[in-house]
């Protein structure tokens, strides 16, 4: 009677402390391996960054979505296409000359001078990952 008394403790304890068992690291089953199948269709994956680098044009069109920004730069040699997820971070300047009020890249950008820094996206020409905006008179 002893044995099955004992027996009987240790799976009390058991039930008791199986709730803790994940704030001590056991776990109660194996993980599981990584699945095969593809990620679900959503958001794309963030593009492969390359060098920096620079160039002196004109602003053909913008457009934004929200926060995101897409900017057709004339450099005189071919269209640059460059984007950013957030224009907030990205570094507005005016050079030459003073704004007159609050510039909205969004609205007021188009048409204008600008030296325009980003990084090259590898894999696609005349593609890029915009970081500053300086524009120019």
């Amino acid at each position: 009677m002893n044995k099955f008394r004992h027996q009987a403790i240790a799976v009390a304890a058991l039930i008791l402390l199986l709730p803790l068992a994940p704030l001590y690291g056991a776990t109660a089953a194996p993980a599981k391996s990584p699945s095969k199948q593809p990620a679900p269709a959503g958001k794309p994956e963030k593009q492969q960054l390359g060098p920096k680098d620079m160039a002196d044009g004109q602003i053909k069109s913008v457009t934004c979505k929200g926060r995101s920004l897409d900017m057709a730069f004339d450099d005189s040699y071919e269209i640059l296409h460059l984007h950013t997820d957030n224009y907030f971070k990205v570094d507005f300047s005016a050079i030459n000359f003073t704004p007159s009020g609050i510039m909205n890249p969004c609205k007021t950008a188009k048409g204008m001078y600008a030296r325009v820094y980003y990084y090259d996206i590898k894999g696609h020409a005349n593609q890029g990952d915009l970081i500053s905006v300086e524009f120019r008179k």
